[in-house]
């Protein structure tokens, strides 16, 4: 809700305590005209009500609006303080964060530039490990031919049946023994690469262990209190939002239900709306309406003399 309408509201709910000492129908024009000329100011109509035959809230929903306005008249100046004095220490966490992440850039810049210039001295062994690791690889992979190795494995087995039965010829014999040296070849390719990686994570292990001994331990940076004190799980972040809470808590609403009837019902009563008995709208139900709406208006002005937000 816009403050000049708000202001608006608030000037004609306390005009009477502050001018005690004006006859009635005096205080009456003064009211009037200060209304009139504030409201065109703000460009808001300035006749005294607008009328009209309904509004989509009852008066039953009116009446757990202003519950949930009179909770936020009470609590709110409370609830603004508390989130004032946050947002305090918040920047006097926030000044202290960033001289600590000053002091932590300069000793990472550092740092990091020793990391480097233990990494340059063993790049080029770190570079002959891990070109002999590769090449390594790619003598294991080319010496193993999946197919060729499992036609030799059939044929290796079915001979070893006929030399355990007695039947086996020479080439028995040789298939047995192409296999055998197959499998040798793979074996010994596969522990050349497993030799190339061992070397190789040992100059890197000796590199981090140089890095530890002359750069130190790695810096931390601070904790950001701002990303630190995110609120989680449906707590407010904001007076504004743990203001509606306690509202609707109070209204019987859901904070979203309360907020949707809330604007709606401050909306009829910063217009001055008025709601004509008939057809569409009972009598007794326009009656009622329209002394809720007034008690939203004065709740609206307290709200505002109180710096309270009700948005």
């Amino acid at each position: 809700m816009p403050r000049h309408y708000l202001a608006l509201l608030a000037f004609g709910a306390i005009a009477s305590a502050v001018i005690p000492s004006t006859s009635q129908a005096q205080l009456g024009k003064l009211t009037k005209k200060a209304t009139s000329t504030a409201a065109s100011a703000a460009g808001v109509p300035t006749g005294n009500t607008r009328a009209v035959k309904k509004i989509d809230l009852t008066s039953a929903q009116l009446a757990q609006v202003n519950k949930g306005l009179g909770a936020a008249v009470a609590q709110g100046p409370a609830i603004v303080k508390k989130w004032e004095k946050q947002q305090e220490v918040l920047a006097k966490q926030q000044e202290e964060y960033e001289k600590a992440m000053a002091a932590y850039t300069k000793v990472k810049e550092k740092y990091d530039a020793c990391v480097e210039s233990e990494k340059e001295k063993a790049q080029g062994k770190l570079d002959a490990a891990s070109k002999k690791s590769d090449q390594a690889g790619e003598k294991v992979q080319k010496s193993v031919d999946t197919t060729t190795i499992m036609a030799q494995a059939q044929a290796a087995q079915a001979a070893a049946e006929r030399v355990k039965n007695g039947t086996a010829t020479a080439a028995d014999r040789q298939a047995i023994a192409d296999f055998q040296k197959t499998m040798a070849g793979v074996q010994g390719n596969s522990n050349a690469m497993m030799a190339a990686v061992q070397e190789g994570n040992a100059i890197s292990q000796a590199v981090a262990d140089s890095i530890k001994k002359k750069c130190g331990a790695e810096p931390q940076a601070p904790a950001n209190p701002a990303s630190a004190g995110k609120a989680g799980g449906g707590a407010p972040t904001s007076a504004a939002e743990e203001i509606n809470q306690a509202s609707a808590a109070a209204a019987g609403m859901s904070d979203s239900e309360f907020r949707l009837a809330k604007e709606k019902a401050m909306g009829y009563a910063a217009s001055n709306t008025e709601v004509q008995g008939g057809s569409d709208t009972p009598p007794d139900e326009a009656k009622s309406i329209n002394s809720e709406l007034a008690q939203t208006r004065d709740l609206m002005a307290q709200a505002n003399k109180a710096n309270v937000p009700l948005m």
